[in-house]
């Protein structure tokens, strides 16, 4: 059984000191900090910022002056005056003038007044470029939850497996030194095979604990690592009430839905701005001539410049099923803040009881774990090594491994509570 139990070691452990040695040690703050950073979603969420950014830069462009710089070269046989169309200049051309027709043109206009237009795009173009950056911060703790549930797990793995190695390994030189008849035998083979599972499974969950750690860290399978940190019982020292204002401030979620509420209501402006006039002031400055040569000829070239205003009353069917539609999707978007409320709500007390219960029972056992094994102690001093003795130390084993998962829960717990609340805490 001691062979047994040291090929159990030397395979569960054969690369740890190459992996300390050579792998990147990361706390669980660096861990947290580079999936971060490294999260695609998070990348990806990142180009609608600068994709938003750069939209309120367009809306702020529609106040400015546009300006037209356009030149027509055209070459015509006609019996009949012809008129180009809006992508060739608008111009008449005569069919008693020449073959040949040249234009020089510059345009601007100005919109004078847009019924609100404009102001209500560019007021819709910051909402959603401030609907981005919390959508950002959104998809960044959720990258951060992934990670520290992946450090944690991983932290468990491993020190599930000590100490499913180490009971193992008492248990097996325990065994070699009892006398046992045949049930006896049958009996403690029996308890060391639940050890050994225990120690097999074990190192196959920190394996996999390892491999989602570097999935939300974005590294490849294989890449050398090693974490920093202690499996204990973090308190919870906030009240449910103070989480919940917390998050109300914090949430990134209800953050985007109070910018959708405000793009929602500029819907509904903008609808209604459709029954308001528009006023343009234009201007031009044509330059003429039946030779290019005459293009820079004052008396040969025929120079034309005008300046109008214009104002257009927009005579549409569809406005007011337009703003009743709006307001359908402004009131859409209040019961979906209300039901999201409720939602952060029930996370909060739920993350917040479940992480104090877990408090809880992680010091009752962690209690109780030091008491018992204080006792075997002294009971394995005072007697001689028996079945007894066995069955007492693979139920030590049993109950070390319940406090460790309360420990784990109480973690979990913990930090679902930060997500909840949008904020870790400390800060």
């Amino acid at each position: 059984m001691i062979a047994i139990a040291a090929a159990l070691l030397l395979a569960l452990f054969p690369g740890s000191a190459a992996a300390r040695k050579n792998g990147e040690a990361l706390s669980i703050e660096e861990a947290v900090s580079i999936a971060v950073r490294n999260s695609p979603a998070a990348l990806e969420a990142e180009q609608d910022i600068i994709i938003a950014r750069q939209r309120v830069l367009e809306a702020r462009f529609m106040a400015l002056p546009q300006f037209t710089l356009s030149g027509t070269l055209s070459r015509a046989s006609l019996e009949y005056p012809a008129l180009l169309g809006h992508e060739l200049g608008d111009r008449y051309l005569d069919s008693r003038a020449g073959n040949d027709f040249y234009t020089l043109r510059v345009q601007a206009l100005q919109p004078l007044y847009t019924g609100g237009r404009n102001k209500n795009t560019l007021k819709m173009a910051k909402a959603a470029y401030n609907q981005a950056k919390v959508n950002f911060d959104a998809v960044r703790a959720d990258a951060a939850l992934a990670a520290k549930k992946a450090f944690y797990t991983l932290l468990y793995q491993r020190r599930l497996r000590e100490i499913s190695a180490a009971w193992f390994k008492r248990a097996s030189a325990l065994d070699s030194s009892l006398r046992k008849d045949a049930f006896e035998e049958l009996e403690a083979s029996m308890l060391l095979s639940g050890l050994s599972d225990r120690v097999r499974l074990s190192g196959s969950g920190a394996d996999a604990a390892l491999t989602g750690l570097l999935k939300s860290l974005n590294r490849e399978p294989g890449y050398p690592i090693e974490i920093e940190g202690s499996l204990a019982p973090l308190p919870v020292e906030t009240g449910v009430s103070l989480s919940l204002v917390t998050a109300m401030e914090s949430r990134p979620e209800l953050q985007s839905e109070i910018y959708r509420a405000q793009l929602d209501n500029l819907a509904v402006n903008m609808a209604m701005v459709r029954r308001n006039p528009t006023i343009y002031l234009g201007a031009s400055y044509d330059v003429n001539a039946y030779k290019f040569s005459s293009l820079a000829d004052d008396t040969e070239r025929a120079n034309n410049w005008l300046a109008s205003v214009a104002i257009h009353f927009p005579l549409s069917y569809d406005i007011w099923t337009q703003v009743r539609q709006r307001k359908s999707q402004q009131r859409q978007g209040e019961l979906k803040r209300a039901e999201l409320q409720d939602t952060i709500r029930f996370e909060i007390i739920s993350a917040h009881r479940e992480a104090e219960s877990w408090q809880g029972e992680a010091e009752k056992l962690g209690t109780e774990v030091a008491r018992m094994k204080g006792s075997y102690d002294a009971a394995s001093r005072a007697a001689r090594p028996s079945m007894a003795a066995l069955r007492a130390l693979c139920a030590l084993c049993e109950l070390e491994i319940k406090s460790l998962d309360a420990v784990y829960n109480q973690l979990l717990a913990r930090i679902r509570l930060e997500w909840a609340q949008g904020r870790d805490f400390g800060k």
